[in-house]
């Protein structure tokens, strides 16, 4: 999310943690609108240490990483799954990506968002244009991004499932 603040992550963090995965959470290097070549660096990094099986959680402008990284990914071996909270299709006049991107990514998929954040209409348009497995979430409230984790508890144990469910499915 655009604060760089890491410790904004500790719940989800910690909670997958002491589920025995691997988590690696970066720093944007500076403020533009792709951060996705920043994430692709972060993948090729914790590959590096040895990961196989990799999911991929953004919020905001992390989650359009996330999502534009999964977009041109769908070969990939590695990447078997993203999720992004509060993550827009379009912000400030800037397309982050095109229906036929969203509808490519094949690997599963889980959104969440708040009722009243301005960007739930966005999560729902990818909902529907997402292909495959999918999931979403709608959370009462106007918690943006990373907020979510602070207003609802429910988001932590969708997140933990969703990474068992994909791993199981991937065989790790």
């Amino acid at each position: 999310m655009d604060t760089n603040d890491q410790s904004e992550w500790e719940p989800a963090v910690n909670a997958l943690l002491s589920d025995g995965y691997q988590i690696l959470t970066y720093d944007y290097p500076e403020h533009i609108d792709d951060q996705s070549r920043t994430l692709e660096d972060a993948i090729s990094f914790i590959a590096a240490t040895g990961a196989r099986k990799i999911i991929l959680v953004g919020a905001s402008r992390g989650g359009v990483a996330s999502i534009k990284v999964a977009a041109r990914n769908t070969n990939s071996d590695a990447i078997v799954g993203v999720v992004a909270l509060s993550a827009p299709i379009e912000y400030e006049g800037t397309i982050f990506y095109n229906n036929h991107e969203l509808s490519d990514i094949k690997i599963p998929k889980l959104l969440i968002n708040s009722e009243n954040d301005d960007g739930v209409n966005d999560t729902r348009k990818m909902f529907e244009l997402f292909e495959g497995s999918k999931e979403l979430l709608i959370c009462p409230g106007n918690a943006h991004g990373t907020e979510l984790f602070h207003q609802e508890e429910s988001i932590i144990k969708k997140l933990r499932n969703f990474a068992k469910s994909v791993f199981a499915a991937y065989g790790s």
